[in-house]
């Protein structure tokens, strides 16, 4: 009998199989992704150096931005961090205007699913005055390589030095609905 817990758990069994992929180039179709993903990769690298050549005062508010990456990882993680004022509600009714450091991550994992990778963005904030003050956010879109192009490219970077926020990222960027 086929009832909706049971599509649900196959719903959950293809998202868990698609996010839990281990990142070694094991398999022909996560080898085959992963070429076809490089050309993305190249040029989300070529506009970061172009950004972190810039002086601070033009990036602003952006002070790092950068990518990490292992050889043979097929997981590619792309950074920038930055201060920023918040306002943070202290009371019911009264805000107040913090100041954190913020740091953003955006990773790509190759999947061993035909033409599809995972991204996730990561966006955390700490205050300046009490650490133990912090804001978090972490999604995960699942998309096909065939979808990520320039101006995808220009929208994570856009993100990563600041300039939209993590919904107008996630917006922006092509996902599969699961």
């Amino acid at each position: 009998m086929n009832n909706w817990l049971e599509e649900a758990e196959k719903r959950q069994k293809e998202k868990d199989t698609i996010y839990t992929q281990d990142v070694h180039l094991d398999s022909d179709i996560k080898k085959e992704n992963h070429e076809r993903l490089l050309p993305f990769i190249t040029k989300l690298n070529e506009l970061i150096d172009r950004v972190s050549r810039i002086s601070p005062e033009e990036r602003k508010p952006s002070m790092e931005i950068g990518s990490t990456h292992l050889n043979g990882d097929l997981r590619y993680e792309f950074f920038g961090s930055a201060f920023q004022l918040k306002d943070k509600r202290i009371a019911f009714f009264i805000k107040k205007k913090k100041n954190y450091i913020f740091w953003r991550r955006f990773y790509i994992t190759v999947t061993d699913n035909v033409g599809l990778v995972k991204i996730t963005i990561y966006e955390k904030g700490t205050s300046q005055t009490n650490q133990n003050d912090i804001i978090k956010s972490k999604m995960k879109i699942i998309t096909n390589i065939d979808s990520c192009n320039e101006g995808t490219c220009f929208n994570i970077v856009e993100w990563l030095v600041f300039k939209v926020s993590s919904g107008e990222l996630k917006r922006k960027l092509p996902h599969i609905h699961h």
